[in-house]
């Protein structure tokens, strides 16, 4: 793919934020430097100083190389943009983070991408929108602290079909979740530039750790040994494994979902235990509240004077007649 290729292509879907060749050759350059000082076995990422945005340099393209996740970008980003279009409004990008995917610096390897999915799947059927499409990446940033760093993972999607409150409610965690690095937040925007929220949800880079409510404050930037990690890391997984599916499959095709059933169960009705009467606390023999009435309401079996008043009657009426 040419550079007036991909210019037109932009130009159609008025993306003017999408990474630029240069950029896109700076970053495989930069790993290519600290995958050379790293444990990483040269032949892993053999051929990728071939890569140019018209020719790959292996058989089987990697998540690490940039050159590649620019070109499956540029192919996706089309599709989802004519899928979200096409699907019910309105739509909302939204970041949600929990307290239990952060983890510290030697823990990147074990990234909860499934489990995230998984959560996010969960989250999303509560809601029981048929027509719900939610589009978005599995991310990773990096916190420092110090003289140490923590990982950062999120979920950054769009979601179209819900209302704001109906995804507050699902997303919101009702914990605080307070964790060692981060807590429980969700940050959520109504997307009024779909071409733009697009290539920024899509952004597969390292970056920095920002806080969901100061997203403008500036943060030190990764370092060199942090993008490495970075880089090792996604050599482990397969390409498109960090994207994050709701309601579409793979080709991000809408699924044609069958709304819910709700079957109404009608309670069973339990006849009240008479004869356990006497073994039941507070049931006072002086009373008669220990004896079988069958004339006693369920609501009025611990009501004394009731129950004296009955004796009495049935007592006056069942006496002998005088002749």
């Amino acid at each position: 793919m040419d550079e007036k290729a991909q210019l037109l292509r932009l130009a159609e879907l008025g993306i003017s934020n999408f990474e630029t060749l240069e950029e896109v050759q700076v970053r495989q350059a930069d790993m290519l430097d600290c995958l050379a000082s790293s444990f990483v076995a040269p032949h892993r990422y053999a051929g990728l100083a071939d890569c140019r945005a018209d020719y790959c340099g292996r058989v089987n393209c990697l998540e690490a190389c940039w050159f590649g996740s620019c070109r499956r970008r540029l192919n996706e980003i089309p599709r989802i943009h004519a899928l979200l279009q096409g699907s019910e409004k309105p739509l909302y990008e939204v970041r949600f983070v929990r307290s239990t995917w952060a983890g510290p610096g030697k823990e990147l390897p074990h990234a909860p991408i499934a489990a995230a999915k998984a959560i996010n799947s969960r989250f999303l059927d509560k809601l029981f929108i048929p027509t719900l499409v939610a589009v978005g990446m599995f991310k990773v940033s990096v916190k420092q602290e110090y003289d140490k760093h923590s990982w950062i993972y999120e979920i950054h999607e769009i979601i179209a079909g819900a209302k704001r409150d109906e995804l507050e409610k699902v997303l919101a965690s009702r914990r605080p979740g307070r964790g060692l690095v981060i807590s429980n937040q969700l940050w959520m925007q109504e997307v009024t530039d779909l071409s733009q929220t697009l290539s920024k949800v899509f952004q597969g880079d390292l970056k920095p750790w920002q806080d969901l409510e100061w997203a403008f404050a500036e943060a030190e930037k990764p370092t060199k040994g942090q993008r490495r990690d970075f880089y090792q890391w996604l050599f482990d997984l397969s390409p498109g494994a960090r994207l994050v599916r709701y309601g579409c499959d793979q080709h991000f095709n809408k699924l044609q979902k069958k709304p819910r059933r709700f079957h109404a169960t009608v309670r069973k009705p339990r006849p009240y235990p008479y004869h356990l009467k006497k073994y039941m606390f507070g049931a006072r023999e002086d009373y008669g509240e220990d004896t079988y009435d069958p004339d006693e309401l369920p609501g009025e079996r611990f009501s004394s004077e009731i129950v004296r008043r009955r004796k009495k009657r049935k007592q006056l009426f069942s006496r002998p007649k005088v002749p």
